[in-house]
């Protein structure tokens, strides 16, 4: 009885969480305010959204001719868990995206990949011709390492799609994250005053 009694009091204080998650973030929403990681994720899982969402049947246009090494590409669909941008790569020539799955750690895809999303942009980093070559030489230095969601922001070596991005542009003294949040999420690229969105799209 006691053992019922503490899991039904453990799903009531959990409904409740997920209800005053939502109730957060659509507060943040409303003030033009991007709401804080732990807020989406909680309000995502409250509506059912989980991981990256469900992918289009249609491929987006994404312009992908614009891509310059040390670009950024994003991709996102509805149902994500956290942001309108649920992916990122970085572009490292050659039709080489530096990316990374849960079953494959760091691998390289070609850029047409993201045609798959709902929605998908490219992002340029404001930095010069030596510090893009650095940020792509690292990322590509770590092709094999593995995916890893719950790593800290400041350690090397275990990663995630955007994390990667974001330290190697790092260790060229350029912050690409203006939350300041535990993750790093791929939405924080759209909204960096150090990145430039090139071309957008929306599969309608």
């Amino acid at each position: 009885m006691r053992k019922t009694k503490i899991i039904l009091i453990a799903a009531a204080v959990l409904f409740l969480s997920l209800q005053f998650a939502q109730l957060i973030e659509n507060q943040f929403q409303d003030k033009g305010q991007y709401p804080p990681t732990w807020v989406q994720l909680l309000s995502s899982a409250g509506k059912g959204h989980f991981g990256i969402g469900k992918f289009s049947s249609t491929s987006n246009n994404l312009d992908l001719s614009v891509l310059e090494p040390g670009d950024i590409i994003l991709g996102g669909n509805p149902g994500g868990s956290y942001g309108r941008y649920t992916h990122a790569g970085m572009y490292v020539g050659n039709n080489q995206v530096v990316t990374m799955y849960t079953s494959t750690g760091v691998r390289l895809e070609h850029p047409a990949a993201y045609h798959r999303y709902h929605w998908a942009a490219v992002a340029r980093v404001k930095a010069n011709s030596l510090q893009k070559k650095e940020a792509v030489s690292y990322c590509r230095s770590q092709i094999g390492a593995p995916f890893f969601i719950l790593t800290p922001k400041t350690e090397d070596g275990l990663w995630y799609c955007s994390k990667l991005i974001w330290f190697a542009y790092l260790k060229q003294g350029i912050d690409l994250d203006p939350f300041n949040s535990y993750w790093v999420l791929p939405d924080a690229f759209v909204h960096s005053p150090y990145v430039q969105v090139l071309d957008r799209t929306e599969v309608h």
